[in-house]
């Protein structure tokens, strides 16, 4: 099982669903249809969880940052909102 390691240092274990619930959102505030929302959300969440997959711990920030290239080559409005949304509440 991987571990997630949070900026403040604390750990946690690497949940899929967790991750694919804020891409979810971001995709969600973009505007996109069903059909479209299902492609990008499914293409992010399954290069993060490969990411993370066979190690012992993955930071979030790599975490982030491969959900966000994903975004940005796949869905530019949807890696706006996402990082509309770190702005608004002081995430970067």
């Amino acid at each position: 099982m991987t571990d997630v390691v949070k900026r403040n240092g604390k750990k946690e274990p690497f949940r899929a669903q967790k991750l694919r619930k804020s891409i979810e959102n971001a995709v969600s505030d973009a505007g996109f249809t069903i059909t479209d929302q299902m492609k990008t959300i499914e293409h992010a969440t399954q290069d993060a969880e490969n990411l993370a997959r066979n190690r012992n711990e993955i930071s979030t920030t790599e975490l982030r940052n491969e959900v966000v290239n994903d975004l940005e080559s796949d869905a530019p409005e949807v890696a706006r909102s996402w990082r509309n949304y770190e702005k608004q509440h002081g995430i970067r």
